[in-house]
């Protein structure tokens, strides 16, 4: 009877265990774990597709060497410590042939039956998103300049109309002018 018991939760183990191996292999985001001397001790295998280097690449290197800029690895984890976790920190990372890759890094403090403990979390790579930003922004530069021309045109066609007005009003005043020269030369030809 307990032979039976001990099978089912072996069994049951066996099936958690290919589940979360199941899970962890199909990861798109890169699912990371770091000690406290800043060295990876754990990468999903998606870690590959994302930054061209395979997992076995980089456990056991220091983090640094696959962020673009030191100090963004360095706030990022300050401020996990700080607050025990953090979403969405933005950072630039190194793909194995140089190219730099936006990332969103999110991560939080654990603490393994050793005592030991890890930041592990996951990075999300925002490229596209980040030419969808781009190209926003570009176009808002765009509209910025077509906005600036289109104020100049509409002030020189304010200065245009502004100046047809006056001339129209001298043009009246000249008539007024002429229309008084008029009376005043007929009444003077007809006192003759």
């Amino acid at each position: 009877m307990e032979d039976k018991k001990i099978i089912e939760i072996e069994e049951k183990l066996e099936e958690s265990e290919e589940k979360y191996h199941s899970i962890f292999n199909s990861l798109l985001d890169v699912y990371y774990q770091v000690n406290q001397q800043h060295i990876i001790t754990n990468l999903s295998p998606s870690c590959f597709a994302f930054s061209g280097w395979k997992p076995e690449e980089l456990i056991g290197t220091d983090v640094v060497k696959i962020y673009a800029d030191p100090e963004q690895q360095k706030t990022f984890v300050e401020k996990v410590y700080k607050n025990g976790v953090v979403y969405d920190y933005e950072a630039v990372l190194v793909h194995k042939t140089g190219r730099r890759i936006p990332v969103s890094v999110s991560g939080h403090i654990v603490k393994n039956k050793k005592g030991e403990i890890f930041l592990e979390g996951i990075i999300h790579d925002i490229t596209e998103h980040k030419k969808v930003e781009d190209e926003l922004n570009k176009s808002k530069e765009e509209l910025k300049v077509k906005v600036a021309e289109l104020e100049k045109l509409n002030g020189f066609m304010m200065d245009r109309e502004l100046k047809i007005i006056e001339l129209k009003n001298e043009v009246r005043e000249l008539r007024n002018e002429v229309a008084s020269l008029r009376e005043i030369t007929l009444k003077y030809n007809n006192k003759e």
